[in-house]
């Protein structure tokens, strides 16, 4: 009797309780002799601009529920325009999606290829970039298809681009507006290809198999400005480098 109860009080050992059946004994063990760590509701998450090379480490509350101050300015300064310099008023539906994104993917980092962009930067007009409310962006070690599907059925009210020869995908926040999602099949340095009906695309597969249409000079003149909004002016471009303005101009389909 004293040796089993020693048995059973020593750490990190396997222990056995006896059934009144005579039945197998169940077994279990701990591993490491530690409890894995609960994560915080309000955990911060980690935001990475490839162009400034800078991190957020974002959160909007404390481990006790408490507001985070000055979160906001943080977030509007870390998403300013690369190119000018120039810091806006950021949607705060906008963080809180990337938020709710990065939150998704544990361990993967949310890395932002372009935020905001000033109007000497930005060519299409009424891109939602120039008003604080989109973000091109990818999240390390995941699929584009996957975020892509992720972001369709999370956000309401929300406009998903993809582009599956490039490696980015694009959220803005459409406020009360309906929800649009379009592809781009444009490679870098090449003008937009958008499908005519992107929904029957992912359907289809078609989506993930198309390839990049030919290039053009009209196409590598466009390139250069995806290149210098991806920060990488002068460099060659490549399929994994490159942000663009494409999404301005999508024949979109609507979400029902």
């Amino acid at each position: 009797m004293f040796l089993a109860l020693l048995v059973l009080l020593l750490p990190g050992t396997a222990w056995a309780t006896a059934r009144a059946d005579g039945g197998t004994a169940k077994v279990q063990r701990k591993v490491g002799g530690k409890r894995a760590k609960k994560l915080s509701r309000y955990a911060a998450v980690e935001i990475y601009q490839i162009n400034t090379n800078e991190t957020l480490k974002l959160r909007f509350y404390d481990d006790r529920g408490r507001p985070v101050k000055g979160w906001k300015k943080r977030f509007d300064k870390f998403m300013r325009c690369h190119q000018t310099g120039a810091v806006l008023n950021m949607d705060p539906r906008l963080a809180r999606m990337l938020y709710q994104v990065a939150r998704r993917f544990p361990g993967h980092r949310l890395e932002v290829v372009s935020g905001y962009r000033h109007a000497k930067v930005a060519k299409n007009p009424r891109s939602p970039h120039k008003q604080g409310l989109a973000c091109d962006f990818r999240v390390a070690g995941i699929p584009n298809a996957t975020l892509r599907d992720y972001l369709r059925k999370t956000f309401d009210h929300a406009g998903v681009g993809y582009y599956p020869n490039s490696v980015f995908v694009h959220l803005d926040n459409r406020k009360k507006g309906k929800s649009a999602f379009w592809i781009d099949y444009a490679g870098p340095g090449q003008p937009a290809a958008y499908a005519e009906n992107a929904r029957e695309d992912l359907r289809t597969g078609r989506a993930d198999h198309r390839p990049p249409p030919c290039s053009t000079e009209e196409g590598r003149a466009e390139g250069a400005d995806d290149a210098a909004q991806a920060g990488l002016a002068g460099k060659a471009a490549t399929p994994g480098e490159v942000g663009g303005e494409r999404h301005g101009k999508a024949k979109v389909a609507h979400k029902p």
